[in-house]
């Protein structure tokens, strides 16, 4: 769209002149613009222009010339049987492994589901406390990491394919070398780990070449909270937040329930106390503080958007309120105060039920004075307790020596072997360090990853890493507990786990993964191993570690200061929500996921809040130019509504040259503003529009439903009500007296976080296909479930809420009366189905559908796949071709699969033994689906609500598809500050 100029002070006064509560999705939605009127309006934004007479004679000429080709066969195919049988596989049954994902270091416990050999889903282990059957968007697109085509396929020497012979016979040759020295200039840089069997090989490692150094190299580690830990207990630990048991939260600049290694468990937790609080039993407080929009602060009670060099202030000012010995800066702003004091109010009054968090990047003090804060208000034990650290390298008295002293050491000669294990320094660490130039100086360099990446292309030896879907490892969740790893799958190439390359450093023998791990685990008995092996667990939770009296608060020369004022601009660098720091780029599920509050996808953007859009005169997709002291890089600018007023936002994981053909050549690359110890704080930063513009592909506006209330909130005490009957409005629809299960779903908009785990478990479950950013920006995003994004209040300082929309399979469905050729009918069941082949694509039904869920195949997406991805996609889904319609199905494969045991079983189907993809992931368990013919059913009960309604009900659609309305605070204690 061309561009246009915002009027802030029009839209700031269109806000504040509505009645009453009024959400809005957008500041193209308010500015009313023609252009995105125009295209909210188009049925089909991205159709082709209509054709004149003459041209449509043409077309339809040559097409029927052409159907005389329909009677030629395809080239046949031929199923070849096993020539023996494999245990335990049965055609078309899947069979279900038990295994971990690591995430930063952390593990995340999966359910693998495969086919014929070949892992098609991964689901969260039920079994395992962390996840109970739920799992992230991060660990569902592991799967689709499995058959990238892209992925390092064999060992490459100088660029070159090589051999796992070739690098044995090599490493041979310098082992004796390393034996003499006792390993004086090995340098290993590894990616955060929690693996035991991996701290022991390091360990032998160190006895062997003690010598020998260790470095850190993760873009965004919880190394941090280690040392917070350090400074206020004496030692490092682990922290872990239990927030179902925590009635008032506050969050400082730490997004729980936002994406990262803890999220699913966070989610949960979170969700647990919501429904704890709604029926009465206690109450569920969260109080956020951030610089960026967060999808804690959404889900906050009282969210404050605060600049970062205004956080540290803040803290010692709660600090002091509490009691601590500390001085309280005077210059703070006296409404930032005035909520201060409130919220430690309420924290005093819930002492032993409250918590408080603080973000891994913020100040060492800072973190340090929340423990203790935790440990004043009576916290530690209940809802926050501390174990022995899980990620490697930081239980040692001094912590992992940092990049920058590499850096140096490289530069002075020091090192004459480099090994990367698992990262990407060259990419993720600032440009100040000068890795590149460094490099060249170790005579012999060698990267492990799964990628031939920006690193490995300075190394001369590439080895190529397996996927944890098809190797043996090892990996401990952030509560300690330690999850096996196994394979579901053979290598699908030359690859080897990480455990296999450095047995191969140290000994010259062929190596074994599955020996390497059960040495580490040794004292585990084999009955036990096989039940560990089944459950995925080996270890349970690690117990809690008693801690003394914290330290006193030691901030720093600047620590209690509130900061500079004056409009000083300041910078922050986020990981991805998508993406998290470029390790996913290569991933067209996750590029193509809409971001939670811009919705926008294959892209990095420079946020801005209202505010500065406004003093620079900046709108949506203008280019910017960002400097930090002589740095500077360039990316488009997005204006975001919440975001604190002076703050510049990068988000990390973009501007990749070497992640694959899917994430080559997107968006900036942040890491070059980094400091040399990549920081960005105390610098002095610029920003210039350069007069350009970058079109950006968001969904937030797409599919916009023309209606009112469609996001709903109410009260507690209007929540406790007895609900009122459904409505019955009049219908001329011959009414159909329904047999068997009757199929419905509910979503409580309490719960969901709008963390997009469902998208991506949608995706994979049912064959959807990625599409691309052209034709994302022209409204033909392929998605069955989307989750749109209210603002509700003014500009700057919004509430934020999210709500899921499937297909809402109406028992009186206008999309069924449209079809001409009756490709979408009802079920016996109550379904709104889809007859595929059918569908001659007349995109009538998208027409007829108020709720825009339908979706057209306007290409054959699928045509355009590496041959590799195939082997991922669902055998119990059809693929779609070019010119059908398609949409949400309940996930009627899940159903029939249910039936048909149910009827071997000469038995009904059980309440909860059929789960969408969407239900199975969703971390808060937001989403319940099942039998509405059954009176007990959790479906049932769900809607038995007060806050239960339908979207557009007037139009007497009847749609299965329901929801729960939010649940406000009490009317005077939940108002908005920012």
């Amino acid at each position: 769209m061309a561009r246009m100029p915002v009027d802030f002070a029009a839209l700031r006064r269109e806000l504040e002149g509505r009645q009453g509560r009024r959400y809005w999705r957008g500041l193209d939605e308010l500015a009313q613009r023609p252009e995105v009127q125009a295209f909210l309006e188009a049925e089909f934004p991205g159709a082709a222009p209509q054709l004149d007479r003459r041209r449509f004679l043409q077309l339809m000429g040559a097409s029927l010339a052409m159907a005389g080709l329909a009677a030629c066969g395809e080239t046949p195919e031929q199923a070849v049987p096993y020539v023996e049988q494999p245990e335990n596989l049965i055609p078309g049954r899947p069979l279900w492994y038990a295994s971990a994902v690591p995430f930063a270091g952390y593990a995340q416990p999966v359910l693998g589901k495969t086919h014929a050999g070949r892992p098609t889903k991964l689901e969260g282990n039920p079994d395992h406390p962390l996840s109970a059957g739920a799992c992230d968007a991060f660990t569902q697109a592991a799967v689709l990491q499995l058959y990238d085509p892209d992925r390092s396929q064999a060992p490459r020497y100088k660029g070159r394919e090589s051999s796992w012979a070739a690098f044995q016979r090599a490493i041979a040759q310098y082992r004796p070398r390393l034996d003499a020295e006792q390993g004086r200039g090995l340098h290993l840089v590894c990616g955060a780990s929690s693996s035991p069997t991996l701290a022991r090989q390091l360990d032998a490692l160190r006895q062997r070449w003690p010598r020998a150094r260790l470095y850190h190299g993760e873009a965004f580690a919880e190394s941090a909270r280690y040392a917070a830990t350090r400074a206020a207990f004496g030692e490092p630990l682990e922290t872990r937040l239990y927030l179902d048991k925590a009635e008032v939260v506050l969050t400082l600049d730490d997004d729980l329930l936002g994406p990262g290694p803890r999220q699913t468990p966070l989610q949960r937790g979170w969700a647990q106390r919501r429904r704890a609080a709604a029926e009465g039993q206690g109450e569920a407080s969260l109080y956020a503080v951030e610089a960026l929009p967060g999808l804690t602060g959404a889900a906050a009670r009282e969210r404050l958007a605060l600049a970062p060099s205004q956080l540290p202030a803040l803290a010692w000012a709660l600090a002091a309120v509490l009691g601590e010995p500390v001085v309280a800066d005077p210059d703070l702003a006296p409404a930032t105060r005035a909520w201060v004091e409130r919220v430690a109010a309420h924290l005093q009054a819930a002492r032993g039920r409250s918590l408080i968090s603080a973000g891994a990047h913020l100040p060492v003090a800072v973190q340090a004075l929340v423990q203790r804060l935790n440990q004043r208000l009576g916290n530690l034990g209940i809802t926050v307790d501390h174990a022995a650290p899980v990620l490697l390298g930081h239980a040692d008295e001094a912590p992992w020596e940092d990049l920058a002293s590499l850096s140096d050491r490289l530069r002075a000669g020091e090192v004459e072997c480099l090994l990367l294990l698992d990262c990407n320094p060259v990419y993720s660490a600032p440009d100040a360090l000068g890795l590149v130039d460094a490099f060249t100086r170790a005579p012999l360099r060698l990267h492990v990853g799964p990628y031939y990446d920006e690193s490995a292309a300075h190394c001369q030896w590439h080895l190529a890493l397996a996927h944890p879907l098809e190797s043996w490892s090892d990996v401990r969740g952030v509560d300690g507990s330690a999850c096996l790893v196994q394979p579901l799958v053979r290598p699908l190439y030359s690859a080897r786990s990480l455990h296999e390359i450095l047995a191969l450093c140290l000994e010259d023998r062929e190596p074994d993964g599955l020996a390497l791990v059960r040495e580490t685990w040794r004292e585990v008995d084999e009955t036990a191993w096989r039940a560990a092996l089944a459950r995925g667990l080996v270890e349970p939770a690690a117990a809690p570690r008693p801690v003394p009296p914290a330290l006193a608060p030691q901030p720093d020369a600047d620590g209690q200061a509130a900061g500079e004022a004056g409009g000083r601009l300041e910078l922050r660098i986020a990981p991805d929500p998508c993406v998290w720091d470029g390790r996913f780029a290569n991933l067209g599920w996750l590029q193509e996921l809409p971001k939670p509050f811009s919705k926008l996808t294959w892209d990095n953007v420079v946020g801005l809040s209202p505010a500065l859009a406004e003093r620079y005169g900046v709108a949506n997709g203008d280019l910017l130019e960002v400097s930090l002291g002589d740095r500077r890089l360039r990316g488009p600018a997005w204006i975001e509504p919440g975001q604190a007023e002076t703050l510049v936002a990068l988000y990390a994981g973009y501007g990749r040259s070497r992640a694959g053909r899917v994430g080559n050549g997107l968006g900036y690359r942040a890491a070059a503003l980094l400091a040399r110890d990549g920081g960005v704080d105390g610098l002095d930063v610029r920003l210039a529009p350069v007069g350009e513009r970058v079109e950006l592909a968001s969904t937030q506006l797409h599919h916009a439903l023309d209606g009112r209330d469609l996001l709903r909130s109410m009260s507690r005490a209007d929540a406790a009500r007895t609900p009122a009957p459904p409505r019955e409005l009049p219908t001329l629809y011959r009414s159909v007296t329904p047999e068997g299960p009757q199929w419905g779903m509910s979503i409580d908009l309490d719960l969901c976080t709008g963390c997009n785990a469902c998208v991506t478990a949608c995706q994979a479950e049912n064959n959807i296909a990625v599409v691309g950013k052209e034709q994302v920006a022209a409204g033909r995003a392929m998605h069955w479930l989307r989750i749109d994004h209210y603002y509700e209040g003014g500009l700057d300082a919004p509430r934020s809420a999210f709500q899921p929309v499937p297909c809402m399979h109406c028992e009186q469905a206008p999309c069924e009366t449209g079809c001409p050729v009756s490709a979408t009918v009802h079920g016996h069941d109550g379904l709104n189905e889809m007859v595929y082949n059918r569908c001659i694509g007349t995109r009538t039904c998208s027409s007829f559908c108020p709720y825009k869920v339908r979706r057209f195949n306007w290409y054959d997406w699928n045509a355009q796949d590496a041959p590799s991805l195939e082997a991922q996609r669902n055998p119990n889904v059809s693929v779609r071709g070019r010119g059908v319609m398609e949409k949400c199905t309940y996930c009627v494969q899940r159903i029939s699969e249910a039936r048909i045991e149910a009827k071997k079983a000469g038995r009904p189907i059980a309440d909860g033994e059929v789960r969408t993809a969407c239900q199975q992931t969703c971390p808060s368990g937001a989403i319940v689906f099942g039998d509405l013919a059954d009176p007990a059913s959790a479906v049932n009960r769900a809607r038995d609500s007060a806050r239960r309604y339908a979207l557009l009900e007037e139009l007497n659609t009847r749609p299965r598809t329901t929801y729960l309305a939010r649940l406000d605070d009490e009317p005077g204690e939940g108002a908005e500050h920012g």
